[in-house]
């Protein structure tokens, strides 16, 4: 306890020799210091976060192109999924035509022989 008392006294009797005007050059030095230090440290997070704004805007611009990648996609196999859906269906519809032609032969057949039993 001893050693920090005389240190406080030693800081005591040093600043008691300060006459008005050096007082007011270590409070603008001590001003000036710590507006650096706070410009500094501003500057230091400011960079951080326009870093971290372009990361942020990097990630949105290749989520875009991904989903516009996606869509794409999509739009393809959409694409390629309709052109199966109308081949089948046309198939279909040529074979439902050739049943029907087939049904209508044998209805007319069976026509010509109803009619040719009844004359």
């Amino acid at each position: 306890m001893d050693m920090i008392g005389s240190v406080i006294e030693k800081i005591r009797y040093a600043l008691s020799l300060l006459n008005s005007n050096e007082w007011l050059v270590l409070l603008l030095f001590l001003a000036a210091y710590h507006l650096l230090v706070f410009m500094v440290f501003f500057a230091a997070v400011r960079g951080v976060a326009l870093i971290r704004v372009r990361a942020l805007e990097a990630e949105v611009q290749e989520a875009r192109k991904q989903e516009e990648l996606r869509e794409a996609s999509w739009k393809d196999r959409e694409d390629d999924l309709r052109r199966v859906l109308g081949i089948e269906k046309d198939r279909e519809i040529s074979q439902i035509r050739a049943e029907y032609d087939s049904y209508v032969g044998l209805l007319e057949q069976k026509l010509m022989r109803s009619r040719t039993s009844h004359t």
